[in-house]
């Protein structure tokens, strides 16, 4: 069976009776070209919950300890979660994990396939966290190491590279705000914490009464949080491996050793030519009709089934609560060919994108 045969196998276990729009939809790149460089107008607009299983610490970028919160038009302030703390520090990570396992079992098997696609290397160590680069100057140059650019996490989640060394890979994944539907005073506790000195082995610190003793504020587990992420101009294969690591992501924010466990749920996807909705439009929404109670999971993913709904005529909309799971319970060898398919469709966009900026 070809690899496209399988992919549509794998796609109609994943969107059922939508899978025919969705694949006609879905952007192809069979050959490089510079046309494929060019945005082409395709979002997939993922509306998603996320569902707390243990508490969650999270926090912004500033330097603060206090839980990261934003006002509503109700008149009080709801926690929420960055974009930069979903994305890069979760889902991002998580599709690193999936690669890097992907490339160490398969590398034998596969490693050639890749080759003759445009892969350069022998080995895969991709990693996003960029290190300086030591030079004999006094001031070492700013430098951004440890991206490829040659595998999917480098061209569905975008790159930098050091001034002069080539250019950069905008994103194709974009995010706002994960708003929690449930009031600040509701949803979160505070927690104190002691720390035993090693040397005393007690708690009572020299010079204090209060000895070492600390407070976490901590969103309560069980807390939905709601939001969309916007997948842009993607192949079938770019856009099954995104939701997969979107589905599979399990912790979040600080601390995670003990606390920040979470389940994603993907209840809808809207196909549309622009990005349609937003979290922080969903949330309000569903803090209006919820004010006197805590909604329950049931109750928030079916206020998202009624929000994208509304949309049907300006994009392919699929709904399903199910969708989670489906991506998280995929079978090794389909999510073994999805992965390979996407490095190809990406090395393709690698070659386009070189034609485009005349890279030799």
């Amino acid at each position: 069976m070809s690899s496209q045969n399988i992919i549509d196998n794998i796609g109609r276990k994943v969107f059922g009776e939508k899978y025919e729009e969705i694949r006609n939809w879905c952007i192809t790149r069979n050959t490089p070209n510079m046309y494929h460089a060019i945005p082409k107008g395709k979002v997939a607009n993922v509306f998603i919950v996320i569902e707390p299983l243990s508490r969650l610490i999270i926090r912004h970028e500033q330097e603060t300890t206090d839980l990261t919160t934003i006002p509503t038009p109700l008149g009080y302030s709801v926690p929420a979660i960055l974009n930069t703390k979903f994305q890069s520090g979760a889902v991002r990570r998580q599709l690193l994990s999936l690669l890097h396992e992907w490339f160490d079992r398969n590398k034998g098997k596969y490693l050639s396939e890749l080759k003759k696609a445009g892969y350069s290397r022998d080995e895969y160590t991709c990693t996003m966290r960029p290190y300086m680069k030591q030079a004999k100057e006094k001031q070492a140059p700013e430098g951004f190491e440890g991206y490829c650019g040659e595998c999917p996490n480098c061209l569905i989640f975008g790159y930098a590279v050091q001034e002069g060394a080539g250019y950069n890979v905008k994103s194709r994944v974009e995010g706002d705000l994960y708003v929690c539907v449930v009031s600040e005073e509701k949803a979160t506790v505070t927690v104190t914490f002691n720390a035993v000195d090693d040397i005393t082995k007690t708690t009572a610190m020299p010079g204090t009464e209060t000895g070492a003793l600390y407070e976490f504020r901590m969103v309560e587990a069980g807390m939905p949080f709601v939001g969309k992420i916007a997948l842009k101009d993607t192949t079938l294969a770019e856009l099954l491996l995104t939701l997969i690591a979107i589905a599979r992501t399990t912790r979040i924010g600080g601390r995670v050793t003990h606390f920040g466990e979470i389940k994603i749920h993907i209840p809808a996807i809207l196909f549309s030519n622009y990005e349609i909705g937003s979290g922080y439009e969903l949330a309000t929404r569903i803090l209006g009709k919820y004010s006197s109670k805590a909604p329950t999971l049931e109750e928030v993913i079916n206020e998202i089934t009624a929000y994208v709904s509304q949309f049907k005529n300006q994009g392919i909309p699929v709904i399903d609560r199910e969708l989670g799971n489906k991506l998280r319970h995929m079978n090794k060898s389909d999510v073994d060919m999805v992965v390979l398919q996407a490095w190809k469709d990406v090395l393709v966009l690698k070659k386009s994108l070189d034609k485009y900026v005349g890279k030799k």
